[in-house]
């Protein structure tokens, strides 16, 4: 007899989402986690989203994922990161009430039909024949069928601040000791990675007046689509370090864990400390800051930017040579976070490992760093669990149609030698994976795994009718040049010459699809062409012939996949390379075209320049 289908181990981003698509799969779950109050707290950033990171979010959303509905929920300040670029680039991304998103999970999860959550630790999990004997810290085994563990920074964790190292995952709560182990036990090796968190600071002692302020949206964006309107309820601002700040925190050099061997743990090259950036950039006489409230109900304010395991004295000293900061309050100093991973590509697409079934494996466990990158995989291995019991067919978005599929491929596939962060120019075809069509492009396939509800689905369908009337009242109205010179003059778009149809100013620069529509069809649209759905059809609209032009690349990147690099290239010196790409190139040495193609960090431009050079 089984006590349960699917055993989620943990209380993290990856957990919340592991759970949850197990349940609308159809099965039941237990989440066994130490501390049913941590259930989603944010160990660092209190912040949801960003460029990639916000896509992710979105496509957790489409697939019915509990993050954007949450973040949006406990959002107090909004903005579309890179909104002046293409919707390519655009990231969403939403600063949280983080006490009130963890409690706001906590409810979700406790509401679930077919979930229960149980507050204890894990210590052992034993392979049976038909499932897994698991033996809990209160002295009891339960029988599973199978296994999601997503301990996140907790195995074996170890914090750092200065000479100081203590034991636990995050300040105040202990590290997963018996995690390391049962991975090892299972089969996994594992690796040592590094994370850090910077400085919390009264808000009552920062002079506001000396920094940059840096409102919200004027019109944010929502990142699920079954929320309502989200606003702004707070002002996030920016400070900057300058020659004194880095003079303080060089005096702190000899006596940093990161410099003098205590922290052997590899940290996220992309999202260095503030000492490892005073250290590799000495010739930068300034670092960007941001301060970023962690809530409404308390006084905690964020250094975005600040992440330090220097000694408390030396981060004080720093601090407090930013004007704004000089009379600031710590309520915590930054630390430094050692932790236990495995090498992701001991698992499946699935998440299951290779050799041992039934054993899925998710989050930052996996070597990746980000709640969204957690989540994202949460999603996938708690959708697989439940799908293996049910005999089904696997749950397996590719890297082509979704940046999960482009964050599972790259985590499964290649061996990473740092903590995994998520950048659009990880995807070959991210003029496809926009925010804006994350429905478009995944809810097919939830609804096809269980992942997505009747009512999610309805809504789909409507919003997706509507956008085909849309574009069929596009191709199907004219306009005269009387008719549109005063829209077309107001929006320093050149007259019409002849009639033109509402599809051809609609593929003009500087022309709004949203304003079109109201000045031409304002009858023509129904409520579920909203402004979301708007957006995905003049991203469509204006990116047409780079969707073209991607296609023939891939035709011509599958047709000469085979062809062999010159074995001799130097890479540093091959001109219309990306910086990332030659790095990379450089690297990894490929030695076919489609192997280089496939490298997180080789984008699409690079693609071309390969082609041009066989």
């Amino acid at each position: 007899m089984f006590h349960t289908d699917v055993l989620v181990v943990g209380g993290g981003h990856a957990a919340i989402e592991a759970a949850a698509a197990a349940v609308r799969v159809g099965v039941d779950v237990l989440l066994v986690t130490q501390d049913l109050e941590a259930i989603g707290r944010m160990s660092c950033n209190p912040a949801i989203g960003g460029v990639a990171k916000g896509q992710l979010v979105r496509e957790i959303d489409a697939l019915g994922g509990l993050m954007g509905e949450a973040a949006d929920a406990n959002g107090i300040h909004f903005r579309m990161l890179n909104a002046s670029r293409g919707a390519a680039v655009w990231g969403p991304r939403a600063q949280q009430d983080m006490d009130g998103y963890s409690s706001w999970m906590r409810r979700r999860l406790e509401a679930m039909p077919r979930l229960t959550l149980r507050q204890a630790e894990v210590e052992r999990i034993e392979p049976l024949s038909d499932g897994f004997l698991v033996g809990l810290s209160d002295g009891e085994d339960l029988r599973v069928r199978k296994v999601v563990l997503t301990t996140g920074t907790f195995a074996s964790a170890c914090l750092h601040r200065g000479g100081d190292c203590w034991d636990g995952g995050r300040v105040g709560e202990p590290p997963a000791r018996a995690i390391s182990t049962t991975l090892q036990e299972l089969g996994f090796s594992l690796r040592r990675l590094k994370t850090g968190t910077p400085s919390r600071l009264d808000r009552s002692t920062i002079d506001w007046a000396l920094t940059d302020p840096q409102p919200g949206d004027e019109r944010p964006w929502a990142f699920s689509t079954r929320s309502g309107t989200v606003r702004n309820l707070v002002e996030c601002a920016i400070v900057r370090t300058g020659p004194d700040t880095h003079a303080a925190l060089r005096s702190g050099f000899d006596r940093s864990p990161l410099f003098n061997g205590q922290i052997t743990g590899i940290g996220p090259r992309y999202c260095p400390s503030i000492e490892d950036k005073v250290h590799r950039f000495p010739e930068r006489e300034s670092h960007q800051l941001f301060l970023e409230p962690e809530g409404l109900g308390n006084e905690r304010v964020y250094v975005n930017g600040f992440s330090s395991s220097l000694p408390e004295d030396v981060q004080d000293a720093a601090l407090r040579t930013i004007p704004a900061l000089a009379g600031c309050r710590v309520i915590r100093y930054g630390y430094a976070v050692e932790y236990d991973a495995i090498d992701a590509t001991r698992l499946h697409p699935t998440l299951e490992a290779r050799h041992r079934p039934g054993f899925f494996v998710a989050g930052q466990t996996c070597g990746t760093s980000g709640y969204e990158e957690a989540a994202a995989q949460g999603l996938v291995a708690g959708a697989n669990a439940a799908l293996s019991v049910l005999g089904k067919k696997p749950f397996l978005p590719d890297r082509a149609g979704s940046y999960i599929g482009v964050l599972v491929d790259d985590l499964t596939s290649l061996v990473l030698d740092e903590p995994y962060r998520l950048f659009t120019s990880r995807a070959e075809h991210r003029l496809h994976l926009r925010h804006d069509n994350a429905e478009e492009r995944l809810v097919p396939i939830g609804r096809e795994a269980g992942l997505v509800s009747d009512a999610s689905w309805e809504a789909f369908q409507e919003t997706r009718s509507a956008i085909g009337t849309v574009q069929r009242l596009l191709s199907s109205t004219k306009v005269t040049p009387d008719q549109c010179s005063d829209f077309l003059r107001r929006r320093d778009s050149q007259a019409l010459e002849r009639s033109a149809t509402l599809m051809d100013l609609a593929r003009r620069p500087g022309i709004d699809l949203e304003d079109l529509l109201a000045a031409f069809a304002p009858d023509g649209v129904n409520g579920a062409f909203d402004r979301l759905a708007c957006l995905a059809l003049e991203s469509a609209i204006r990116y047409a012939g780079f969707f073209e032009r991607e296609a023939r690349t891939r035709e011509r990147v599958r047709k000469m996949s085979g062809c062999a690099l010159p074995p001799d290239i130097d890479w540093a010196h091959v001109d219309g390379l990306s910086i990332e790409a030659r790095q990379t190139l450089a690297r990894e040495k490929p030695v076919t075209v489609g192997e280089a193609a496939r490298l997180p960090g080789v984008r699409p431009a690079d693609v071309e320049v390969l082609l041009l050079r066989i």
